[in-house]
């Protein structure tokens, strides 16, 4: 079931919403046993057959985190590992075992029968066993279902602790309405389906054909190259970001706060605070699981530039089995490497707005490159498309993309049919570029979904937020029909809904 279909907003949620407050009338347990069972039904609307997993995955780590807090250090420590261990065996068998097969049988492997939002859960119940380990309380098994399957966070993220969730969870006073949160979740859940339906959606079908056409061995133009790959850095933008407002909204339905996992990105002057505001629940968790116990920066500039490499090259592999999520992940930690060694060699001063706007340029222009990586099919896509990125591949021969504005422009003589086939090629269009740009300009010029309602939670760096105050969301008439009228156009939209990029990884 996605957030952006008709059976989930106009059925399912209302329903959850009804049966969790419900059951709140007669205690904490009871509600969250009411919205354990709506997240399963929830979970199970995609694939029914994969139910049993996250039901077993569940009952098993909070067996073994009984263990963990009861035991000794050295057997904790033990049964840390063996938890560790089993969670991301099961992960790698459904996510990886294709791969790694077809690396010794010499075959391609196709996509893989991942159940839906393994890769999520495995990282928040690791994390949660090493909280356990530093010695959490105990907690009942109600209150541990619903803080692993709530199903806001349940199918992408975000990452949730058991350190920010956990103590809400507990929190009785949070077991009533509050019409305050309604109102502010229902405008951060309309922000967000906006930014997936209206945005992430339309430019989708700009994307697709240049990639399709890599994928496929056709020649693609630089223009088309470069326009798909900006075009898909914003889509992917707009559809994860999207996502995450709307878990972030609902969580709010429920009184619960979700850590923020988006902080207005594609503003960053650096490829470091990028990665500190992209998908930030994922970067905290590949830090502190991965980075810090390689040693961090803790034993000089060379030990971090190798944890800085093996830190992203796991984060790549961990969005999917294939070899461009590894190049991109050895791509990124390579740009991180040499962001860390400028900084060395300039220092830490402060940046004059020539310099900041360089840096925001080569910064936003590499994540492009990156996205090539990316979003091709196979290596020999992404080698075709960073070759016409670079100049060096052939122009297509076919007849230029062309749809209503374009012809318009023709036909006022503003381009001929040459132009448009050897700027913009087979692939890419005036239409596609106007409709980058339009998404440019929202996603680093606009106030971003937290700023506008000023939700503060989770750990983004303050020097993100921008003052809005005169578009500052607040509970009035005003903003009321601005949302209603956003959902509806929203809505008029839904009927060519598609998944979630990251329902893929």
């Amino acid at each position: 079931m996605l957030f952006n279909s008709l059976e989930f907003i106009f059925v399912f949620l209302p329903i959850a919403l009804t049966v969790h407050f419900l059951a709140a009338g007669q205690g904490i347990r009871a509600a969250a046993t009411a919205t354990t069972l709506s997240s399963l039904v929830f979970y199970a609307w995609w694939k029914p057959s994969f139910l049993p997993l996250p039901i077993l995955s569940i009952a098993f780590n909070f067996l073994l985190a009984g263990l963990i807090t009861r035991a000794e250090r050295d057997r904790a420590r033990s049964l840390l590992i063996l938890g560790i261990a089993a969670n991301l065996v099961v992960l790698g068998y459904f996510k990886y075992s294709d791969f790694f097969l077809s690396i010794f049988e010499q075959w391609s492997p196709g996509s893989p029968n991942v159940p839906l939002a393994l890769s999520f859960t495995t990282f928040v119940q690791i994390a949660f066993l090493v909280e356990c380990y530093r010695r959490l309380p105990a907690m009942p098994l109600p209150t541990y279902t619903m803080f692993v399957s709530f199903f806001p966070h349940l199918i992408a993220g975000p990452i949730v602790r058991w350190s920010e969730l956990g103590p809400q969870l507990a929190d009785k006073e949070r077991y009533r309405p509050d019409w305050d949160n309604i109102a502010r979740g229902l405008t951060i859940f309309c922000l967000g389906i906006a930014k997936k339906v209206l945005i992430a959606d339309k430019l989708a079908m700009f994307v697709a054909p240049v990639f399709d056409a890599a994928s496929s061995g056709s020649p693609v133009s630089a223009a088309a190259a470069w326009g798909g790959s900006i075009a898909y850095s914003l889509q992917l933008y707009f559809d994860f970001s999207g996502y995450s407002d709307m878990a972030v909204g609902l969580g709010l339905l429920f009184n619960f706060r979700l850590p923020i996992n988006f902080a207005a990105p594609f503003r960053s002057a650096s490829i470091i605070d990028l990665w500190r505001r992209w998908h930030i629940s994922l970067s905290r968790f590949l830090r502190d699981f991965v980075y810090v116990p390689l040693g961090g920066n803790s034993r000089g500039p060379v030990r971090r530039s190798v944890n800085l490499m093996v830190t992203m090259v796991i984060g790549g592999f961990w969005h999917g089995a294939n070899w461009t999520f590894i190049c991109w992940g050895v791509f990124h930690g390579t740009l991180l490497t040499l962001n860390h060694l400028w900084r060395w060699l300039c220092g830490e001063r402060e940046s004059s707005a020539a310099g900041r706007f360089l840096g925001w340029f080569l910064t936003f222009t590499a994540f492009a490159v990156g996205m090539a990586m990316f979003r091709a099919s196979d290596i020999g896509a992404a080698v075709r498309l960073l070759q016409a990125m670079a100049g060096i591949g052939h122009a297509p021969e076919g007849p230029p993309v062309m749809v209503g504005f374009d012809f318009w422009l023709m036909e006022k003589g503003y381009i001929t049919e040459a132009f448009a086939r050897h700027w913009f090629g087979s692939y890419w269009s005036v239409v596609g570029s106007l409709a980058t740009i339009a998404a440019f300009a929202i996603a680093i010029g606009i106030p971003d979904t937290m700023e506008l309602v000023d939700y503060r939670e989770g750990e983004p760096r303050s020097n993100w937020r921008r003052s809005w105050n005169a578009l500052r969301w607040s509970p009035s008439p005003t903003w009321a029909v601005v949302v209603l009228a956003l959902f509806a156009v929203a809505f008029a939209n839904l009927g060519s809904f598609s998944e979630f990029l990251y329902y893929q990884f």
